[in-house]
């Protein structure tokens, strides 16, 4: 049980470390302690941020960054003193199922991690911060995703490592409930309305696991709930309440800091200030959001040129990430799967293909609506119903929690006192997890133990972790059998948190769809459709060649390889030559680059003007040009234009003739290209579904692709490129 004490110091330093940071700033305001620990956590995650950014990160440092306002705050004795009766606990009937939820969510909070999101990235990149001291410098998908509670993470981390962390999270989880019946008594709730909604919030199986596990949406619902209430406190004391503006503007901006579709919370409080037709009271709150914003789309600005990486890359086109995998991505975020529209309320109550339930109270916020007739009713419904659109993105229950944790709020002004009592102890009894238990599968997406002796450490953390997820026996056979600061391409996710390497997932950058493109190249050589596309003409001189194509296509246009000929004779490409593209100028040297296995792509659906040109350092005699592509396969249709001495263009009349090419065994290339590009190891699966049949193909001649096969841990195979 002595491994419990860095785990407890680590989170409880964190959050009192917030709350003083907050207590400080907001010294000359009179707020109470949830929303001093929000805007403390907002501050102390900028600071953290800055340190990496500085690359002075360290646990002396995080010593000192949370030592300094808990040592000022003691001088001043600014506390904050928890008053049961001013959070609406009159008695202690009501108070006992928010007691056992807390008690089982604690339990699993101080238990490893093992929910795949938390080991994979919320914690993975604050163990990578930890180590390093610093942002690293690789450009990846989760590494620019904007990072607010993991910047909190890293100095739990730093302190008690993992469970630590997900001490914070469970700590903004646990000042919810006080949070709403805060809100609720503002909105002028009933007692019983006040604690439906808390209850109904709390008790939800969803949000019992996120905030008891370092996913960030219990946090988001924190802070959403935060600035409403700022908010509020701002319309009473208006025009003198600016600073109110400026904190709600500062917590609603770190809406965005814990995860993107937060942003909606900043619009929301912008639409809130305009409706009380005080415009310039826009000006704080544009500030305070600007503050935690500015930090994180400044970083993705400087490295990738787009404000909004890894997202929004068709409005900022880079390098590092393509359009396509956003496409996909959002394709397959916002899709309901098998899932028809009448059948979501039942699979957000308690069916669970949405990933995550709510409970029985799901199915009475329709009566939510006769909110409506009353001012708060109305505000409730609509800051629930704006919150609610983040999930036509993403049709996971998570990003529904801000949005139900409102609409909740107008259940309880909606229902009668009675009413609301029996809906209360509705939720309590039938989400608790024996119960459910009973009416779910044992997949669902929530809570099923109460792993107390994983929690005091009385079962050893890798026997837990085994036993909960085959990502850790992956995780410890790569460390296991690879050296220390390792590269390793990966098609699958793996458990960062628990691994001293630096893996790259075949998805996360362009870098690696480059690859993961060429791997299935290889592997589908022999079954491919590969052509010659030649336009030929009367030898002239040139300038430039420009391959246009001229319609719409739903696929995509490629190029292997770029040729042109001169009187029999075959150019060499000259790095003196400009190369132009549109879209991805910046892969248009891999089809002039000799190799049939890179290639350059459009990466998105062929629109009409995409084209890839080659300007010459001088003028050449050219009778023909080649492009290898698979695009002939697919119908897509190209246009060969030159440009003469007179700069003038001429589109090619005669059309390009194709002809099919045998196909070429590029393997001992692509392990080449690997590790030219620093990759020592390969991590593929094995079985027969997504990328399992390369796998398949590696393991079953890993010579002939110039690899060793090192360790295998179930379906994954670990390969050293020779």
């Amino acid at each position: 049980m002595l491994e419990l004490i860095p785990i407890l110091f680590g989170g409880a330093f964190t959050v009192a470390s917030a709350y003083a940071w907050g207590a400080l700033a907001l010294r000359r305001l009179s707020l109470p302690w949830e929303i001093t620990l929000a805007v403390g956590a907002a501050i102390e995650s900028l600071l953290v941020f800055v340190t990496l950014a500085c690359g002075a990160g360290g646990w002396p440092v995080y010593l000192g960054l949370g030592a300094a306002p808990l040592v000022a705050l003691a001088c001043t004795g600014r506390f904050h003193a928890f008053s049961p009766r001013s959070a609406g606990w009159r008695s202690l009937l009501p108070a006992l199922p928010f007691l056992a939820y807390a008690a089982w969510y604690l339990v699993n909070a101080l238990a490893p991690e093992t929910w795949p999101d938390g080991f994979t990235y919320h914690l993975g990149l604050p163990a990578g911060y930890v180590r390093l001291g610093a942002f690293p410098d690789r450009i990846t998908f989760f590494d620019l995703v904007p990072q607010g509670m993991e910047m909190l993470f890293t100095v739990a981390f730093a302190f008690g490592r993992h469970s630590a962390a997900k001490l914070v999270e469970f700590a903004l989880f646990a000042a919810t409930p006080p949070l709403i019946l805060r809100i609720a008594s503002r909105l002028g709730l009933s007692r019983a309305g006040a604690l439906l909604a808390a209850g109904a919030y709390f008790f939800a199986p969803v949000a019992g696991l996120t905030g008891s596990s370092s996913y960030n949406d219990a946090a988001l619902v924190f802070f959403a709930l935060a600035s409403f209430w700022l908010l509020l406190e701002w319309r009473e004391r208006a025009p003198a309440g600016a600073a109110y503006l400026f904190v709600a503007g500062l917590t609603s901006g770190f809406c965005y800091a814990v995860k993107m579709p937060g942003a909606v919370a900043v619009l929301g409080a912008g639409l809130f200030v305009v409706a009380h037709r005080r415009w310039r009271a826009l000006v704080p709150l544009a500030a305070g959001a600007a503050l935690a914003i500015a930090p994180w789309m400044g970083r993705a600005a400087i490295v990738t040129g787009n404000p909004l990486a890894p997202l929004g890359n068709r409005l900022f086109p880079n390098p590092f990430f393509h359009i396509a995998i956003e496409r996909d991505l959002a394709s397959h975020l916002a899709s309901l799967g098998a899932v028809k529209w009448w059948g979501v309320p039942w699979e957000l109550a308690f069916g669970d293909r949405l990933v995550g339930t709510f409970g029985p109270l799901l199915f009475l916020l329709p009566l939510a609506l006769f909110a409506w007739r009353t001012r708060a009713g109305r505000l409730c419904l609509a800051a629930a119903l704006l919150l609610a659109t983040p999930w036509l993105s993403n049709k996971g229950a998570r990003f529904l929690m801000p949005a139900v944790a409102f609409a909740w709020l107008a259940l309880g002004l909606a229902l009668p006192r009675r009413a609301a009592w029996a809906a209360f102890w509705l939720q309590a009894v039938l989400c608790w997890p024996q119960v459910l238990d009973a009416l779910q599968p044992p997949w669902t997406f929530r809570l099923h133990e109460f792993p107390l002796r994983a929690a005091l450490r009385l079962e050893p953390e890798t026997h837990y972790l085994e036993a909960h997820t085959t990502e850790y026996a992956a995780a410890r056979m790569i460390e296991s059998h690879t050296l220390p600061g390792a590269r390793i391409f990966s098609f699958d996710q793996v458990a960062a948190a628990y691994l001293d390497r630096d893996v790259r997932i075949s998805w996360q950058s362009a870098d690696c769809d480059r690859f993961a493109d060429m791997f299935y190249l290889v592997t589908h050589a022999a079954t491919d459709y590969f052509y010659n596309w030649r336009f030929e003409f009367a030898p002239q001189s040139l300038r430039a060649v420009q391959f246009r194509i001229p319609s719409r296509y739903p696929n995509e246009w490629d190029a292997d390889e770029v040729q042109f000929d001169s009187a029999g004779e075959q150019l060499d490409p000259s790095p003196a030559w400009t190369l132009r593209a549109k879209p991805n100028v910046w892969e248009a040297p891999l089809a002039f680059d000799g190799l049939t296995l890179t290639r350059y792509r459009t990466w998105e659906p062929v629109r009409r003007g995409m084209f890839l040109e080659v300007d010459f350092d001088r003028p050449r005699t050219i009778d023909a040009a080649v492009v290898l592509s698979h695009a002939p396969a697919i119908g897509v249709s190209l246009d060969c234009w030159v440009q003469g001495l007179d700069f003038h263009w001429s589109k090619i009349t005669t059309p390009g003739v194709t002809t099919r090419r045998r196909p070429e065994d590029w393997r001992f290339a692509l392990a080449r290209l690997l590790k030219r590009a620093g990759y020592r190891y390969v991590l593929a699966p094995v079985d027969d579904s997504g990328n399992g049949p390369t796998g398949q193909a590696m393991l079953s001649h890993p010579l002939e692709w110039n690899m060793t096969v090192i360790a295998r841990s179930g379906n994954e195979v670990l390969f050293r490129v020779r």
